[in-house]
């Protein structure tokens, strides 16, 4: 929505400067040593589905809110793509091959709160703000902070030469965003206006904070990734 652009963009520019997206494209460090952090997206990766799920209405037949749908249709599959990636990459065996309970503990332990405190936070902000303005302002301000993740991923993967074998890492997960964007564009174009929605008194207010809110809970959770990554060696691929 083109009305938010202006306080996406600001938080984008900061949050590409993050820790995370810094390190993913370090060239001082080892390529595939920067993807040591992957199993720590696990918790994000298979809840994200739920945080979709939460901005759906089916009983609203406005072109904002199917536009909603759209979006959730289009992402709600993506952790699929995550786990064949995990069972790909070294970093991401080990998890899988440790015990069941040390692997939940993991992701469910201290260090990885601000990962869990996304996909809480996210499905609130779904469940108490239920305008279809206010859930694209959310679709929106999730797809802009993850955007700021995938461009130095894409280029890390790009450079490893695994773009075709990885798929939420690599050229799938990045051709359907691309296509994404496509489709949404004739349909977002002309914005809320187009739409025919007319914007309540405060909701443009509350829309950017939700922004905000999102964008300060998605630099925790890249804090809490970049703290996650290891030195250890590894293989670059499964066999």
């Amino acid at each position: 929505m083109d009305i938010l652009n202006s306080v996406i963009e600001a938080r984008q520019a900061q949050l590409r400067q993050s820790a995370l997206c810094t390190y993913i494209g370090d060239a001082a460090v080892a390529p595939y040593q920067r993807l040591s952090f992957v199993p720590a997206m696990m918790f994000f990766t298979m809840g994200f589905k739920d945080i979709l799920a939460a901005l759906r209405d089916e009983h609203d037949n406005s072109p904002l809110q199917q536009s909603v749908h759209q979006h959730c249709d289009e992402d709600s599959f993506h952790w699929q793509w995550y786990l064949e990636d995990l069972a790909r990459i070294d970093h991401g065996r080990r998890l899988l091959g440790v015990p069941p309970a040390q692997a939940f503990t993991e992701v469910w332990g201290p260090e990885h709160r601000a990962t869990r405190e996304v996909v809480y936070h996210g499905i609130f902000l779904a469940k108490t703000h239920r305008t279809p303005f206010l859930r694209m302002a959310i679709i929106e301000a999730l797809e802009a902070t993850f955007a700021c993740f995938n461009e130095p991923m894409y280029r890390l993967v790009g450079e490893l030469g695994l773009s075709d074998r990885l798929d939420y890492f690599g050229k799938v997960h990045q051709h359907a965003e691309a296509n994404h964007a496509k489709d949404q564009e004739g349909v977002e174009q002309d914005g809320v206006e187009g739409s025919g929605y007319l914007l309540r008194i405060g909701e443009f207010e509350t829309a950017v904070g939700l922004v905000n809110e999102l964008f300060d809970v998605f630099e925790d959770m890249f804090d809490c990734w970049y703290r996650a990554r290891s030195e250890a060696p590894s293989l670059p691929m499964a066999a």
